[in-house]
């Protein structure tokens, strides 16, 4: 049997144990006060089972090293729990860890039952950075859940437990028919014997994400192999989280988006963006909103980013006004000043030659003021009381109204670009032919909202034939 571990007890001659934090299959952790320098910090101590023979303490005491040295090499990333030290106890592993006074994410959602999109929004970008951050040191997590996921009081948003975490340089510490990870959470080529990889961590994300908006499981629980032949259940509270939840829990992992991909198609809803704290206080806090219980919230309305949806954008009456308008002034502006400066001629010729200059500038003036205010009043009418100017996208293709009425599909076309500058949205598509990339839609006075949601929809429907850009400027 293990050595009884108790409260108050010194380890490594520093860190005294105040309490324990919870457990898991590989180890316990505490809260322990670090007497030399006055901070508290998280110490885990390796659970070694009761009739654990040596090979089993041999992998468990590598398991320990193996998590010290990735937490290591990823320390200075903000969203990733920091590991300070590793020691020795009693023929223990124990390592000091950054302590996270909050809860994990598997916590709230226990007392809340879902979490609002917005904060599991900003809860997904500070998890996509720290798997990013992994992923581009080689380093693959194999075990993304709820209870991973740290929710600091401060609002900090961090990733933990990289205990069965594996780097490429890494050796096998199970064998090669033994599944790591936790089965609800496992990506269905992980069920089919695949080697785990960023992609698993992905799907691991998107089920995490899945549960905390919706309150439940995108598969049946106790039916963890449902991912193999199921599709996931429709999210009805995840609103602009729906194209994200989608990519993440693709079944093909060819097609599922990567860390950096997926933070892209999160940042094209402008509700959902988010910066994480930096430890170093350059940036803004990220809060972790607690919500009251919603459990039994009903089902709101299906969100634009669902599948099949329309997104559409139409423009502002006023801004399309004064565009149309400043637009006809100054073609009917130079109309009627050659009309007035040939009308202007026309009187000099039965006047004194003296008056020949005189009679050109009056012309020309009084046809530059008339065309200007006649091409506003034009204008300006047609915008007030015509037709608005609107673009839809939908799964198969693009549709304008208004001033001009067109439609694309999108098999058709071979590239689609969105530009925003303030409040003007444009876009233009260009065929799979050599004739160039064509301006099609200019809409004014758009909310970001909205450009956000046809950002999303852009990408989500024309798949790679959009250009970008996959987030607001």
């Amino acid at each position: 049997m293990e050595d009884t571990i108790r409260t108050g007890e010194m380890i490594g001659g520093r860190y005294r144990l105040v309490r324990p934090l919870g457990a898991g299959g590989f180890g316990q952790v505490w809260l322990a006060e670090d007497e030399s320098l006055g901070v508290r910090v998280a110490l885990k101590r390796v659970h070694f089972p009761g009739q654990a023979t040596a090979e089993e303490r041999r992998e468990r005491i590598a398991r320990a090293v193996r998590e010290a040295r990735h937490a290591a090499r990823l320390r200075d990333h903000q969203n990733i729990v920091t590991v300070h030290d590793a020691l020795e106890h009693r023929g223990s592993p124990w390592m000091v860890m950054q302590y996270v006074e909050g809860r994990s994410l598997a916590e709230e959602i226990e007392r809340h039952g879902c979490l609002p999109a917005e904060t599991v929004a900003r809860i997904a970008a500070a998890v996509l950075s720290a798997l990013g951050a992994a992923h581009r040191a080689d380093i693959v997590h194999r075990d993304v859940k709820p209870a991973n996921v740290m929710l600091a009081a401060s609002g900090q948003v961090l990733l933990a437990d990289f205990g069965i975490a594996m780097a490429r340089t890494d050796h096998r510490l199970t064998p090669d028919s033994m599944l790591i990870g936790s089965p609800n959470y496992l990506a269905p080529e992980r069920w089919q014997g695949a080697d785990p990889d960023s992609a698993a961590d992905l799907f691991a994300l998107g089920v995490t994400l899945y549960e905390a908006v919706e309150g439940e499981l995108p598969y049946p629980r106790r039916n963890p192999t449902a991912v193999l032949t199921e599709e996931p259940r429709p999210p009805r509270r995840a609103g602009p989280l729906q194209p994200l939840l989608r990519r993440l829990l693709e079944k093909d992992p060819a097609l599922r988006s990567d860390a950096d991909a997926a933070r892209a198609l999160l940042a094209a809803d402008p509700d959902a963006t988010l910066r994480s704290p930096g430890r170093t206080g350059a940036t803004r806090t990220t809060r972790v909103i607690t919500p009251e219980p919603v459990r039994h919230r009903a089902a709101g309305p299906a969100s634009p980013a669902s599948p099949g949806a329309h997104v559409a954008i139409t423009s502002g009456r006023m801004e399309m006004a004064k565009a149309r308008g400043s637009s006809r002034a100054d073609l009917f502006m130079w109309i009627f000043a050659a009309a007035g400066l040939i009308a202007g001629l026309g009187g000099a010729l039965s006047a004194d030659r003296g008056e020949v200059l005189k009679f050109c500038l009056l012309g020309l003036g009084a046809g530059s003021v008339f065309g200007y205010f006649y091409g506003w009043a034009q204008g300006g009418l047609e915008a007030l009381f015509g037709d608005l100017d609107s673009l839809t996208v939908s799964p198969g293709g693009l549709t304008m109204t208004g001033r001009k009425k067109d439609e694309y599909k999108f098999e058709h076309l071979s590239a689609v670009r969105l530009k925003r500058s303030g409040a003007t949205v444009s876009l233009s598509v260009k065929p799979p032919s050599s004739d160039p990339e064509r301006e099609v839609f200019v809409g004014r006075g758009i909310p970001a909202a909205d450009a956000g949601r046809l950002m999303a929809a852009l990408s989500q429907y024309a798949g790679d034939k959009y250009h970008g850009p996959a987030g607001l400027p």
